[in-house]
């Protein structure tokens, strides 16, 4: 496999708008995680009358192209700390679409409110009667988190990806039930399916309305519970596959991992489930054979940009193109095909042809002229 730099593609970043925050939401407090090119948010939400812990962390990729916008993938119970770094590393790779992921938990100090949060339905468990207030959390992901993080960053609406696990689970399921168009994917493990007897049916029924979406569903082969509980767990499994299989709108990945408990298969649910649902938007052919010095000769000099600034390309190493915005950092574009190249910090598709290059990123294309040598 190619040897890939980690250095990021320093094309223009877009200024970010003023976050106007909903009526139902207030920025407690705002602090950088300097290690994890994260910032986290403390946010209180009137709605829910709780406060919430958001670490939004930002892939290598940088927005280009006027209008350019990344997917955005949504994770419940704070992606325990993973979702956001390993993001990172499988964008870096090319191995999915680079991703802003939002880790969302309860704040520090709050009391537990996860039964209340992710079920959409009251269940009883040992005698005692929980959950319920799922349609009010969702409507707080919904119109008043998803708008704050689409003001704030270039965050695709019409690109989001839900992710949940355990009741986690049967929260985005329900979401799905209820609207399968609030996200584009949904990664959905270890779903509680006795905890809402009722969701597999109303997932099957919603798939009639679902258009596109991918979903990957899984399962630890060896949950944690009573042999009972595992037989439960596993037929849930099953039937929801079974919901969302051979349906026109949907895009499955159902997998059981063997001998996994709940939450040992946890890295491997997210790392496989980002690879599903965000796969590159530029189909990248990693074996193509790198080009030689005197190949790469008619791609090399500077191209004019609509918006004034000029792309200087180089020669990279190894047969990549170096590509340089201005009197910004170089980074390297990978060899993707005849006359194509894979601009991977930026998810950008790069076309030359006899006249300059065509980029072209999530929903937008630029045209950049070859400008003629001095």
């Amino acid at each position: 496999m190619h040897r890939i730099l980690a250095a990021c593609l320093s094309i223009v970043v877009a200024t970010l708008a003023s976050v106007a925050v909903a009526d139902t939401l207030t920025v407690v407090s705002e602090a950088s995680v300097a290690e994890q090119n994260a910032t986290r948010f403390i946010v209180h939400s009137d709605r829910l009358a709780r406060n919430y812990e958001v670490t939004v962390q930002l892939p290598n990729a940088k927005v280009a192209l006027p209008g350019q916008k990344l997917a955005a993938i949504y994770v419940l119970d704070g992606g325990y700390g993973l979702a956001g770094p390993n993001s990172v590393f499988l964008s870096a790779r090319a191995m999915m679409a680079p991703a802003i992921v939002v880790s969302l938990r309860l704040a520090p100090g709050q009391p537990s409110s996860r039964n209340e949060d992710f079920t959409h339905r009251a269940f009883t468990v040992d005698g005692k009667t929980s959950g319920g207030g799922g349609t009010a959390f969702e409507a707080f992901l919904l119109q008043d988190l998803k708008p704050f993080i689409e003001a704030k960053y270039p965050a695709d609406p019409a690109g989001s990806v839900l992710f949940g696990h355990s009741l986690g689970g049967v929260f985005a399921a329900n979401v799905f039930a209820g609207n399968p168009d609030a996200f584009a994917g949904y990664i959905i493990g270890s779903v509680v399916v006795p905890r809402d007897p009722g969701l597999v049916d109303r997932v099957a029924k919603a798939t009639a309305r679902a258009r596109g979406q991918r979903v990957f569903l899984a399962v630890g082969g060896a949950e944690d519970a009573t042999e009972a509980e595992k037989r439960e767990m596993k037929r849930g499994f099953a039937a929801l596959a079974e919901a969302f299989r051979a349906k026109p709108g949907v895009t499955l990945q159902a997998k059981t991992y063997p001998g996994e408990n709940h939450i040992s298969y946890y890295p491997n649910l997210m790392l496989d489930g980002f690879r599903f649902v965000l796969p590159p938007t530029v189909p990248v052919d990693l074996p193509y054979a790198p080009s030689s010095q005197s190949e790469l000769a008619r791609y090399l000099g500077a191209y004019a940009l609509p918006d004034g600034h000029t792309l200087t390309i180089k020669p990279g190493f190894d047969g990549y193109l170096s590509a340089q915005l201005d009197d910004k950092p170089a980074a390297y574009w990978l060899p993707n095909g005849a006359d194509r190249f894979y601009a991977y910090t930026a998810d950008l598709d790069v076309a030359f042809d006899t006249h300059g290059l065509t980029l072209t990123g999530r929903g937008v294309k630029v045209r950049a002229e070859r400008k003629p040598a001095p």
